[in-house]
């Protein structure tokens, strides 16, 4: 079952932990300054959103299941700073910036405001009420 609802998320976080594998000078250079920003953030949107669905929807992790919301955002914004030290200190022609772990960023908690703008409370129903999405959840959303 994690699989089942985890393996599009997964794809995902490969696939943006492998576009930094292609060396700077594959890479076209874009007329659009923005491009690769919203590209970014396009991207983690989707990582993000993906994994809270996936991991509240399956059931052999309990803990996952229960701690989903603050875990993948965590999990996200590291991944994406991870991401770009990486490209400034391992990988051929290319180099670190700034600006994109924080379209990475702003990407994770844009997936997490649609995550909430679509499952609202449902999605916090079975876990328990001590856990911090729980109590967050309770008082902010209607």
């Amino acid at each position: 079952m994690f699989w089942r609802h985890n393996g599009i998320a997964f794809f995902l976080t490969v696939l943006a932990g492998s576009l930094c594998l292609i060396p700077g000078k594959d890479l076209t250079a874009s007329p659009f300054v923005s491009f690769d920003k919203l590209a970014h953030l396009a991207l983690f949107t989707l990582i993000s959103l993906s994994w809270m669905v996936g991991l509240r929807k399956q059931s052999r992790f309990g803990y996952l299941r229960e701690h989903f919301f603050p875990l993948v955002i965590t999990a996200g914004i590291f991944y994406g700073i991870a991401l770009e030290l990486m490209q400034g200190a391992l990988f051929v022609d290319r180099y670190a910036d700034w600006k994109d772990a924080l379209a990475d960023a702003l990407g994770v908690l844009l997936g997490a405001l649609i995550f909430l703008a679509v499952y609202g409370k449902i999605a916090f129903q079975n876990t328990s009420r001590r856990s911090l999405p729980g109590q967050l959840v309770e008082r902010f959303l209607p």
